[in-house]
């Protein structure tokens, strides 16, 4: 058997890995995010041996290829314990990838809705305005809710060269995702989840200028 067609075998049995982990560990509302990210993540490296020119190219593409299931297969398993399983820590914002960050609920006693944070448009510098979706599924074990999607503009806060590492933003909503604040704080909490360093003007302003009137004078 030649070398493409065993890295072809192995391709195949990530997409198996990853289907039989969709199949034991139904995410809800959440499944449509998560499937076609990991296809996103796979479909690239179906054809990464045409670019090898040794064998540490051919090993460095084998061993990327290898870990994505076995990650994403994890990932699923513990995001199934966030959504069903009593007795374990709040469920907290897990990283996807460096683009996607999920929130899964318990939805034991209640259905509280799930979440999704995703990149849209990373723009093609460092200083440019990155565009996002923060997607809120009103019922996370139903995937026949779509969800609500609230575009999020990041603009950067400084000169990109004015200092090293990730560039910081600001947060930029629409005025309704800003009403609703059990929805926006768990938008903050994406945010952390991936690494980014955003600042949310509304924390700020916690009543949104809305402040109780002075007592009457007396």
């Amino acid at each position: 058997m030649d070398l493409a067609t065993r890295y072809q075998g192995l391709y195949e049995a990530a997409l198996f890995t990853a289907e039989c982990a969709e199949d034991a560990y139904p995410l809800g509302a959440l499944d449509a995010q998560l499937r076609s990210w990991i296809r996103r993540e796979l479909a690239p490296r179906a054809h990464s041996l045409a670019y090898c020119d040794n064998r540490l190219d051919v090993a460095t593409a084998v061993e990327g290829l290898a870990a994505i299931a076995p990650g994403y297969a994890e990932l699923r398993r513990d995001l199934f314990g966030d959504l069903h399983h009593l007795g374990r820590p709040v469920p907290i914002w897990r990283a996807v990838g460096a683009h996607l960050a999920v929130l899964a609920p318990l939805q034991v006693w209640r259905q509280p809705p799930a979440y999704a944070l995703s990149l849209r448009d990373a723009g093609t510098a460092p200083g440019d305005v990155q565009s996002w979706d923060f997607t809120v599924f009103p019922r996370s074990g139903d995937p026949r809710h779509p969800g609500t999607v609230h575009p999020v503009m990041l603009f950067p806060d400084t000169d990109p060269t004015s200092r090293p590492g990730p560039v910081p933003r600001t947060a930029q909503v629409t005025g309704e995702l800003e009403d609703q604040r059990v929805h926006y704080e768990q938008l903050t909490y994406g945010f952390q989840a991936l690494g980014r360093q955003v600042h949310f003007a509304a924390l700020s302003d916690p009543d949104r200028g809305q402040h109780p009137p002075p007592p009457p004078a007396t």
